[in-house]
């Protein structure tokens, strides 16, 4: 059974020119698709969720730019048919706040990456998705801050930090003892030293 014909949809949400009638668009989307899960016909269930997003991301454009033009962010450009034109609250169309915002950001997103996430096989497509902010990568760890980190727990793993660092440099051979070596000592002293715990 067909439940939707998607192209003539998509093609009614474009010359939509008032929210509330995009929002019908999308309300009836809405129960299609829960009308198709309990059907279990995925491929319907994908193509309203597919009217449902297109319609959100119009409603969205329609809100926003309605917003720039009227600096009231509770209004928007569906007016009623009466000869006094009075502009609708996003209340009387039955839109909370939540959905207003969610819907303008995803008006938001570029087209290419829109139809990019709602054309990848395999998934259902929803406005949560397609604008949720992608985890940031973690930065990568200096080499040398790794090395040290590596060091210090060999170090602390072998117990060296019990053992008195002049018996351990008694140990040291005489060629082992050259003042190149030797001077690495206050060096590292100094280095340390100058650590500051935060």
């Amino acid at each position: 059974m067909e439940l939707v014909k998607y192209d003539a949809m998509v093609t009614a949400i474009e010359i939509c020119e008032k929210v509330d009638e995009v929002k019908d668009i999308r309300d009836k989307a809405v129960a299609l698709e829960a009308y198709a899960k309990q059907a279990n016909n995925m491929e319907a269930e994908r193509q309203c969720a597919l009217i449902r997003v297109r319609a959100e991301r119009k409603c969205g454009q329609m809100l926003r730019d309605t917003e720039k033009a009227t600096g009231n962010q509770h209004v928007n450009s569906a007016q009623s048919d009466d000869s006094t034109k009075q502009i609708k609250t996003l209340s009387d169309m039955g839109i909370t706040k939540d959905q207003s915002s969610t819907w303008q950001k995803l008006a938001n997103v570029p087209e290419d990456e829109f139809e990019a996430a709602i054309t990848m096989p395999g998934t259902k497509p929803s406005a949560s998705h397609i604008i949720a902010t992608p985890e940031p990568e973690p930065k990568r760890m200096d080499k040398n801050a790794l090395y040290i980190w590596g060091e210090l727990s060999r170090m602390d793993k072998m117990g060296l930090f019990d053992v008195s660092l002049n018996s351990l440099v008694y140990e040291w051979t005489h060629g082992m003892k050259s003042n190149e070596a030797l001077s690495l000592i206050p060096k590292l002293k100094e280095w340390v030293n100058n650590y500051v715990e935060k």
